[in-house]
């Protein structure tokens, strides 16, 4: 249901392609903190068994790339790009019957290409609130492993290629000589599970196993600046101006 909704927003803007009495191209960058929250079901992890507690801590994350808008009409975009994102965790391991403790920490790169619909709304003369929708194409390139003498963490990608709901609202401060400047919010949603994390506790002659399935799940705060954006007015039809008829008559030619 959610695919089909975010591919119905992607066909509805494309549609509307040559319909805009004005159109514009943007390029900008970004960069975005990367929230985890246990709201959205990006929080903590807990797992126990055995008298060993397992906690899987997502922290603060980093997501940064460029933009690229496509404008159809004055209140409908088209808007792209690429980001490369570093997720930051920590992984806590506490054996309560021998009282002992293990952390660490480890992170997982990957880079999304967004494709969303935009419409704007236009709140002053330089003042615009959008609000968007659509998917993202994730890309994981390598599965990660962490460990030492004590514990073994083995995390493995689902698919080196997923896809993800994207949601995005913002306002921007528009000139016309330093641009645009961008400030939001955007909700990742994956479709299924990112990664699974498989860990092995291995003190005081051990050998247990335990898995956390990683949802991917995040909100982001989106800063944004996009360099002054050239406007692509439609063609005006040249007409050709039709010539006057003169009849010249053949018996005023004729050389005497």
């Amino acid at each position: 249901m959610l695919k089909r909704l975010g591919l119905y927003i992607i066909l509805a803007a494309l549609s509307l392609n040559g319909f805009g009495q004005e159109k514009m191209n943007a390029f900008g960058i970004q960069l975005k903190p990367i929230i985890p929250l246990q709201l959205l079901d990006a929080g903590k992890q807990i797992e126990s068994k055995n008298n060993i507690e397992y906690i899987n801590n997502p922290k603060l994350g980093i997501s940064f790339g460029m933009v690229i808008r496509i404008g159809f009409t004055k209140s409908l975009s088209l808007e792209t790009g690429i980001n490369m994102l570093r997720r930051n965790y920590d992984l806590t391991i506490n054996d309560l019957d021998s009282n002992f403790t293990s952390n660490s920490s480890f992170r997982i790169t990957n880079y999304e290409i967004p494709l969303l619909g935009l419409v704007y709304v236009q709140l002053n003369r330089n003042m615009f609130m959008n609000v968007a929708g659509g998917i993202s194409f994730d890309m994981y390139p390598t599965p990660l492993f962490t460990g030492d003498e004590n514990y073994s963490n083995a995390i493995g990608r689902t698919n080196w290629l997923q896809t993800s709901l994207l949601a995005n609202v913002g306002w921007e401060y528009r000139t016309e000589k330093s641009g645009y400047w961008y400030i939001g919010a955007s909700f990742h949603r994956p479709f299924k599970q990112i990664m699974t994390e498989i860990i092995t506790y291995k003190a005081f002659n051990r050998n247990e196993k335990i898995g956390f399935d990683l949802k991917g799940n995040y909100l982001t705060l989106d800063l944004r600046y996009f360099f002054p954006e050239e406007k692509r007015e439609k063609k005006k039809k040249v007409t050709k101006k039709k010539g006057k008829r003169v009849f010249i008559d053949p018996r005023k030619s004729t050389k005497k």
